[in-house]
């Protein structure tokens, strides 16, 4: 068993600060939570092994191990975003694991982040032993969800060939025009056991109108039987962040031509994607 160190530990009610419990769902009022922060060795291809540290969140009162989800940030780094989807798949019985990538590379995110989204895949894998490690988490059964740079993480995760039990990912708008193209990110299928969801916003500049769409037609017939895409009216890069409106440049942008990607909080498309992901995850991961 990896060792871990637990920073602090504390039992919090179910309900967070206003503006994230309206974009979502709510906890039951008699739900409490066990939230620990934590940390767990990660290799990191020729450096030094790096310390990664974690927020696990676990519904209290139930005995028996359950499934958990490793949630995974974008470039901007941990955000509002881990905590949201955190409280709605928390309330339907899920644990998860929010990790932190750039701190323990030095990074303050934007566009100081690695130069390669594998660079930060074993980080995944870390979280994966790490979870399999903990007596109170069923550990056929976990899932992964991403945004942005997490989102592409769960798309290459998808179809790595290395044994790893994930058996669901959800992918919140992972740059689609780029899969097959970029070297270095393949999307070519999905791997036997494994189920995808993207969730795509029709104002995301990331992309084309189609892009997200194409894709997954270009897939094998079997691995597009693993796929549901979602596309989500009125929603931009990152339409979750409750936060003013602004711009945001990357060179990755507008199918990678650069340029800066417009970001604008959506509450209906964050009530929908928030719903589609706790039903993608609690069918999933309870077979």
């Amino acid at each position: 068993m990896m060792n871990r160190i637990l920073y602090t530990s504390f039992w919090i009610a179910g309900l967070l600060a206003a503006n994230l419990v309206n974009a979502g769902p709510k906890l039951d009022p008699q739900t409490v939570l066990k939230q620990n922060y934590v940390a767990f060795p990660s290799v990191s291809g020729t450096t030094a092994p790096l310390t990664i540290a974690a927020r696990f969140t676990r519904p209290a009162g139930i005995q028996a191990p359950v499934p958990a989800v490793i949630i995974v940030h974008g470039s901007g780094g941990v955000d509002e975003r881990g905590t949201l989807y955190s409280q709605a798949l928390s309330s339907r019985g899920l644990a998860t694991l929010e990790i932190d990538m750039w701190a323990a590379r030095g990074l303050d995110g934007g566009l100081s982040r690695p130069k390669h989204v594998k660079d930060t895949l074993p980080d995944v894998y870390a979280a994966i032993d790490y979870l399999k490690s903990r007596q109170d988490i069923d550990a056929d059964h976990i899932g992964l969800i991403g945004f942005s740079w997490g989102g592409v993480v769960a798309m290459l995760m998808a179809g790595e060939q290395q044994t790893a039990p994930l058996k669901a990912m959800v992918a919140n708008y992972p740059v689609c025009w780029a899969y097959n193209k970029v070297p270095g990110y393949p999307f070519t299928r999905i791997a036997a056991g494994r189920q995808l969801m993207i969730l795509s916003g029709v104002e995301d500049k990331y992309d084309g109108p189609d892009d997200c769409e194409h894709l997954v037609q270009q897939l094998p017939t079997d691995s597009q039987s693993r796929v549901t895409l979602e596309t989500l009216a009125g929603a931009t890069h990152a339409f979750e962040l409750p936060r003013a409106d602004s711009l945001f440049f990357d060179p990755y942008a507008f199918r990678g031509k650069g340029g800066n990607v417009p970001i604008r909080y959506n509450p209906e498309a964050t009530q929908h994607a928030l719903q589609l992901a706790s039903q993608f995850f609690v069918s999933r991961l309870s077979d």
